[in-house]
């Protein structure tokens, strides 16, 4: 499964123009962005190959559930008319300035997952966060690396096995590392990155767990 997202993740990546290194704010945003949603259909066509054909990913405007405190959207998506959500996951990119953004898009995350898991406590959620490969090895003093510092946090919020651990974690976390228009530097087993959040185990180990979740699910 994994050579097969690769394979796809590098096309999505040959396919978008990115900004170059004096890109604006707003161009590098929509770059991010555009890039989000491709890699959200990339999984979307990964997790139906698993055996899950229900996964959808929303073109456009986001599908909305309501969530413990509100409507929250979600990126790729499993639901039914019986069980409201079964699974999600979540598509974040951060590609730039990535030191500065890190702690603002964790918090970002656990607002996600506590939203979701509130009303859907069964739901699996899980959730692939792509980072700047370059950016990722900047140093950050107390560990080390900025992907060091993105690892201590993502391990914080995963792995969780049963509906009723807290709401704010995921039960599964992925991390990748590209850079912006380089197919080529896409990394979804990183060094230093403990096989639980490497990337290219991602849609694996969401389908495992969604098994064991929901083992009298029929698509």
């Amino acid at each position: 499964m994994g050579t097969r997202l690769e394979a796809r993740l590098r096309g999505v990546l040959a396919s978008i123009p990115a900004p170059g290194a004096n890109g604006t704010r707003a161009e590098k945003k929509n770059y991010t962005e555009a890039l989000s949603s491709q890699v959200t259909e990339a999984l979307a066509d990964a997790f139906r190959e698993a055996g899950l054909p229900g996964v959808r990913a929303p073109r456009g405007r986001d599908k909305q559930f309501m969530g413990g405190y509100g409507t929250k959207g979600v990126d790729a998506y499993l639901s039914d008319e019986k069980h409201g959500l079964l699974l999600s996951s979540g598509t974040k990119g951060l590609l730039y300035d990535v030191p500065k953004n890190l702690k603002n898009r964790y918090r970002d995350m656990v607002m996600e997952a506590l939203e979701l898991h509130k009303r859907f406590p069964y739901a699996v959620c899980g959730h692939l966060l792509f980072l700047g490969k370059s950016e990722a090895d900047r140093t950050s003093k107390a560990f080390g690396t900025v992907l060091g510092e993105a690892v201590a946090l993502l391990q914080g919020i995963s792995g969780r096995t049963r509906p009723d651990e807290p709401p704010e974690l995921y039960e599964v976390v992925g991390v990748t590392l590209l850079d912006p228009g380089e197919p080529e530097s896409l990394d979804l087993y990183p060094s230093g990155v403990p096989e639980a959040l490497q990337g290219g185990r991602y849609v694996d180990r969401m389908v495992r767990r969604f098994r064991v979740r929901t083992p009298f699910y029929r698509p």
